[in-house]
């Protein structure tokens, strides 16, 4: 059961009636658990699932998944300094701008904007309209998912440890990396899984 609406494909990642109904019904199930569990790990994931569905309304019970769910002020340290912020949820509905909406607009638009055809691939034309290349709105969106997701520089991407005691704040965003780390002894289960940001070429 997803936690946002329809009403989070919005402003820079809008969709219109009929593809926000094909992605409710199609996509956003399968991408959300997707990044949900990159996010949180297997473990992590299966617990907060198994508690979102002790509720008949979509939304967790547990305070821990509350938090994670619908937002909470955190405090961490990074370059000597104490970070207040707050992290706004995965729901975040206050503004309905969540990582899982751009992560699943992202991934949806990525696969539908051309399809393979005997000849290879090819994109559709239609009568009367320009086609507008897409990269740069999909490299945002996926840009604006890592943002909200946490960034991980890429040295350390490679590098990476799954030990949560080796984890460390590489900015001061109110992500849910660091709201998560900030935090570890309630999410003891967490095991992250960085992803890496994008240009336009690919890199």
């Amino acid at each position: 059961m997803s936690i946002i609406l329809g009403t989070y494909y919005n402003s820079d990642i809008n969709l219109i009636e009929g593809q926000i109904t094909n992605v409710i019904a199609d996509w956003q199930d399968i991408y959300e658990e997707m990044i949900l569990k990159k996010l949180l790990g297997y473990d992590l994931y299966t617990l907060y699932v198994t508690d979102l569905a002790l509720s008949v309304v979509g939304s967790p019970t547990t305070q821990r998944f509350i938090d994670l769910v619908d937002g909470k002020e955190f405090s961490f340290e990074y370059g000597g300094n104490t970070i207040s912020t707050k992290w706004m949820g995965l729901r975040n509905s206050t503004n309905l701008k969540s990582l899982i909406a751009y992560y699943v607009y992202y991934n949806y638009r990525n696969e539908t904007e051309n399809f393979n055809s005997g000849a290879g691939q090819v994109t559709s034309l239609t009568e009367n309209s320009t086609k507008v290349d897409v990269r740069p709105k999909l490299i945002s969106s996926w840009n604006k998912t890592i943002d909200l997701y946490g960034f991980i520089p890429y040295k350390s991407v490679c590098n990476w440890n799954e030990n949560i005691d080796t984890y460390i704040h590489y900015n001061k965003l109110p992500s849910a990396y660091n709201f998560l780390l900030a935090n570890k002894a309630t999410y003891p289960e967490w095991i992250f899984e960085p992803i890496e940001t994008q240009n336009i070429w690919g890199i």
